[in-house]
């Protein structure tokens, strides 16, 4: 037997010293018990009639009894073993989403950024262990979810992911690499890196490319992903009408590889067009899973079953039970006939 709290067992000094007591001063416990704490009644149709105490001794050792279960129970005792199944995290991946209002073009159903969010949870029901974290950029980024292998706080901001979290317009690529980066910095260090970005490729500059040494430094691949096609689609306003530029002309907005491209490219990375479905899992079993550590592995892992509810439940109720001897009965109302009067 082991205990997750084994401090808690120099608390059973006070119900051992509460037991020696009672044993080495029996006669004058018994003694003082004669005398009763409170009065005990009971009600009877003759009248109310005291009832002798004979609580006091029996009640104590119910207490010291069931506090000694009590605090065994708060030392956790454990015995007997479970094997679980342990992922071993040997990546960590940040995603890039860009939400840039291009990104609302239909030219890919029912438009990219949707398509692209359904890419990304085909992705979450795909990794086990990997730490994950969530970029988000247009004219200028940040982080919105930290690396975490808890994929379901990532799902929950995914959901509701759209332009208008970022007001500044523009696909800025610079900011996101270094915001990236920075999330990147504060790991250990110690597993393989995967920039995953999710975006149609329309950069404001060439600036994000005095970032690809360091992503190479931090060992950091680009899995670059272009929503969008080559034909382009126009861009909803939300009032049923299109977005237009300066001079009043509806704005056509197209896939633009080269900057995913380049940026793959310089980081050792790989890029794909999503204009089709494509089936991310499979891109990270060939691209993900080819890291220096290798396919994340599983291990088991033994772990002591705790067993405080065997003396917990038994504990209180001692206790409960000692508590409510030391409290009079309340009389119950009865109801009493009066005789008939006989007749002579």
């Amino acid at each position: 037997m082991t205990f997750g709290q084994e401090l808690y067992l120099f608390a059973l000094a006070i119900p051992a010293i509460g037991i020696l007591a009672t044993i080495v001063f029996k006669k004058r416990i018994l003694s003082s018990g004669e005398r009763a704490k409170m009065n005990r009644v009971k009600a009877t149709v003759a009248g109310v009639s005291q009832i002798n105490s004979r609580l006091s001794q029996p009640s104590k050792w119910l207490f010291l009894i069931g506090l000694v279960f009590v605090i065994f129970a708060l030392a956790r005792p454990r015995w007997g073993e479970i094997h679980k199944e342990v992922f071993k995290r040997s990546r960590e991946v940040i995603i890039a989403m860009d939400l840039s209002k291009s990104m609302l073009a239909q030219d890919i159903k029912p438009n990219r950024l949707d398509r692209a969010k359904l890419v990304v949870e085909s992705l979450l029901d795909n990794l086990q262990g990997e730490s994950v974290g969530l970029v988000v950029f247009a004219g200028t980024a940040f982080l919105q979810s930290p690396m975490s292998p808890d994929y379901q706080i990532l799902r929950g901001f995914l959901k509701d992911l759209n332009p208008s979290f970022i007001p500044q317009g523009g696909t800025n690529y610079e900011a996101m690499l270094e915001t990236s980066l920075e999330s990147f910095r504060q790991s250990d260090g110690q597993a393989d890196r995967f920039l995953i970005v999710i975006s149609d490729g329309e950069s404001l500059n060439d600036n994000w490319r005095s970032y690809t040494d360091e992503l190479k430094e931090q060992n950091v691949r680009a899995l670059c992903l272009g929503f969008g096609t080559r034909d382009g689609g126009l861009i909803p306003d939300g009032a049923g009408g299109y977005h237009k530029d300066q001079n009043g002309a509806v704005v056509l907005t197209k896939l633009e590889s080269q900057t995913l491209q380049a940026l793959a490219d310089k980081t050792g990375g790989v890029y794909r067009e999503a204009n089709v479905w494509v089936d991310l899992a499979n891109l990270i079993e060939d691209t993900v899973k080819k890291g220096k550590t290798g396919v994340t592995g599983t291990s088991e892992q033994s772990i002591h079953i705790e067993r405080y509810q065997i003396f917990l439940s038994p504990g209180l109720l001692l206790i409960l039970i000692s508590l409510y001897r030391e409290f009079p009965f309340t009389p119950k109302p009865r109801v009493i006939q009066p005789r008939k009067a006989t007749t002579g």
